[in-house]
């Protein structure tokens, strides 16, 4: 999401107006459990003593080596590949890992990583990837096409199965592999050391596209085992960072790996510190202590307007959306599409854009935002319309409001998203919709929502992978576990496989506008707005990319003082 996915599920984060995994992707994380500032920096002095030493000296302006590069973060869900499903997790593991492939920062694009070269049949079923030789898991073994067989094996068994396992549908021996009828995935195979060979079930188009995502890095089958249920929180990588310790509600801090295959990274080392607040984390950025932060909701001109801050200021758009999920099998949602309609019109998108996110996203006009390839401008006819909202409630059997139980809104708590909910509770009211609030942790609003406890929540996801695929397969396939508000439609089942296999772009990319429009007309919730990212990073730290999707590459990054 990427839970964004990036959930993210986006899920976790909340960028200022982006409110991201995120987290996401969805996005994304957040915590109820508030661990003071002091705690952090008590558990962690030797590191950030290292941090304040910084013994490099800039020469020239050139890349120097040494330093600690401090960052917020909330609490993952894990730092297991396959289970790292928002952005918090995510953002970790895309440190301690690579993959097949990577994306440009630039254009998005997928650059090879792990792979020296690949090959596709004619007949677009059959991809061989030629592995790099001489890459080794941080716990010395090095890394072979077995490693991806193994991993991808995991990612799928019925009894190993990760919640993104989805990703890999259209990959030969999936069904199979998910139904336990199979105890492999036979589309993938491993011709030699250096040799996997991927099998699928249709052709794909987007295939490479995906293969980015951090469900596809490869893991260490000896150290999975060895860790048993804790393989979340010992990650073994092949990235240029390597895990060191994760002390839950506090901190997790990565060293360089110096036995790394590529260009080795210029920092020493890598400190998240988990700070549940974006208010505490903003204050410890600035008082020195992190490198890298979200900006708080509200403070987007204050901290454009100091001029200590306004040079490390990172606001632009990002690829993802932010939605309130409704559902589609629970009362009082089920089968009643003028209620949906009616509480999608009610909802005032500009002024929270204006106001709560002071300019930083824009109302979502669709599912699929802006940058993606295949984008439609005014996908939706949903405007904000209180008259129609009301119409739409009376239609619903619900005369201004009359009969309508309480709707109960969960979300994930720490990132902003109360005072978001607070306006969209306002607007409700205004049409005769009683709407209370209730924050959870993110882990716990996650389960709540997919366990179907909760059924009117919070959701926000980030790109993945930059198609229209990613967003429109991953959230409303009916057997999607990111398919949160459990939509089911046999025809758009069918039209999203269509799509997937038609090789000609524009073709392809018809398919999905077309199962855009067809979701929205049956509103399976209510998009609120396109993410933009907020953020801000000490003008000493050189070489840090934010991109698009909300990855960046610590590998590149070094310190000018």
């Amino acid at each position: 999401m990427q839970k964004n996915k990036k959930l993210f599920a986006l899920l976790t984060i909340v960028v200022v107006a982006a409110l991201a995994a995120s987290l996401f992707a969805g996005c994304k994380a957040a915590t109820q459990t508030e661990t003071t500032t002091a705690e952090a920096a008590a558990a962690e002095t030797t590191t950030a003593e290292a941090a304040e030493e910084k013994t490099a000296e800039t020469v020239s302006g050139e890349p120097v080596a040494g330093g600690i590069m401090r960052m917020h973060l909330n609490e993952p869900v894990s730092l297991d590949p396959p289970n790292a499903y928002e952005s918090e997790g995510i953002q970790v593991v895309r440190q301690i890992w690579d993959g097949l492939f990577t994306y440009d920062p630039e254009t998005l694009e997928v650059v090879p990583e792990l792979c020296e070269k690949y090959e596709i049949s004619d007949d677009l079923l059959t991809y061989t990837f030629y592995i790099k030789k001489g890459v080794k898991f941080h716990s010395g073994k090095e890394l072979t096409a077995q490693d991806f067989v193994y991993s991808w094996t995991r990612v799928v068994l019925k009894d190993t199965a990760s919640y993104l396992a989805y990703h890999l549908s259209a990959i030969e021996g999936y069904d199979a592999a998910q139904d336990g009828s199979s105890m492999e995935l036979t589309g993938v195979k491993a011709l030699d050391d250096y040799t996997l060979q991927v099998t699928l079930q249709y052709p794909y188009a987007d295939f490479v596209n995906t293969l980015g995502h951090v469900v596809f890095y490869p893991v260490n089958q000896e150290s999975i085992e060895a860790a048993g249920d804790k393989a979340g929180e010992i990650p073994d990588g092949t990235g240029p960072f390597k895990f060191v310790s994760w002390t839950h509600d506090q901190s997790i801090e990565l060293v360089r790996n110096d036995d790394y295959y590529g260009q080795k990274a210029y920092l020493d080392g890598v400190l998240y510190v988990i700070i549940p607040e974006q208010e505490t984390a903003f204050l410890e950025f600035q008082a020195g202590n992190l490198e890298f932060t979200e900006i708080p909701v509200g403070q987007r001109a204050a901290t454009e307007a100091d001029p200590a801050l306004k040079d490390g200021t990172i606001i632009h758009p990002i690829l993802g959306l932010y939605y309130y999920g409704m559902n589609l099998q629970a009362e009082p949602f089920k089968d009643n599409l003028a209620l949906r309609e009616a509480i999608i019109y009610a909802i005032d998108r500009q002024n929270i854009c204006d106001i709560i996110n002071e300019g930083i996203s824009s109302p979502a006009t669709g599912f699929v935002p802006p940058g993606i390839p295949g984008f439609q401008e005014n996908a939706m006819d949903f405007t904000y319309d209180p008259e129609m909202a009301k119409q739409k409630l009376e239609e619903a059997g619900y005369p201004n409001g009359e009969g309508l139980e309480t709707l109960n809104l969960g979300f994930n708590t720490g990132s902003g998203h109360e005072k978001l909910a607070e306006a969209i509770q306002a607007d409700l009211a205004e049409i005769g919709i009683t709407m209370e609030i209730e924050g959870f942790e993110w882990g716990t609003m996650l389960e709540k929502a997919a366990s179907g406890e909760i059924i009117f929540f919070r959701l926000g996801w980030l790109a993945d992978y930059p198609t229209m695929d990613n967003f429109l397969y991953s959230l409303f396939y009916s057997k999607s576990s990111d398919n949160y508000s459990e939509y089911s439609n046999p025809i758009v089942d069918e039209l999203l496989v269509a799509a997937r296999s038609t090789v000609d772009e524009d073709e392809r990319i018809a398919k999905y506008r077309e199962v855009e429009k067809t979701i929205l007309k049956e509103a399976a919730f209510a998009p609120i707005y396109f993410y933009g990212t907020s953020r801000v990073v000490k003008t000493y730290v050189k070489g840090f990319v934010f991109d698009n999707m909300e990855n960046y590459d610590l590998a590149t990054v070094w310190l000018e003082q």
